[in-house]
């Protein structure tokens, strides 16, 4: 199964892209990294996130290169990045981020929509709608529907 295609058209089927530009960011992610050992369900609902905007996007891929040439089996690193900047950011990114480490985790995580502003509570309810949709396509891929 071609994740990226599969991914990509039902997101794009549920309009879930907020332009094609996010949709050309979220398909390069997963086409450039879906073969790696760390990639996972949790990563691409992760790699949704970071393709909404190019700051975020630049951010996902130069973690994601890094992890390539360290030839990374998972994503610890990317727990232990969010560890050491946590503190620099906004309250919104960290809640963004600490569901992005749940989902790498295959946890659950309780967003605290109240401590959030407008547009990253936005941000993260189109996330979990999203999530929604990579959690079906990769059960079929896995025979699990």
């Amino acid at each position: 199964m071609n994740i990226t295609l599969h991914c990509t058209a039902a997101l794009s089927r549920a309009g879930m892209f907020e332009d094609d530009a996010h949709q050309l960011r979220f398909a390069e992610l997963v086409d450039c990294f879906n073969g790696y050992p760390f990639f996972s369900r949790g990563l691409c609902k992760c790699m949704y996130l970071s393709a909404m905007d190019d700051e975020h996007f630049l951010v996902m891929l130069e973690v994601l290169n890094a992890m390539a040439l360290d030839r990374s089996r998972d994503t610890q690193f990317m727990s232990d990045q969010r560890e050491e900047l946590e503190d620099s950011w906004d309250t919104d990114d960290q809640i963004i981020v600490r569901l992005s480490d749940a989902w790498l985790n295959n946890q659950v995580y309780e967003v605290p929509f109240d401590r959030m502003t407008e547009g990253g509570a936005y941000i993260i309810r189109r996330g979990l709608e999203a999530a929604d949709i990579i959690n079906d396509i990769f059960d079929k891929a896995l025979g699990q529907s």
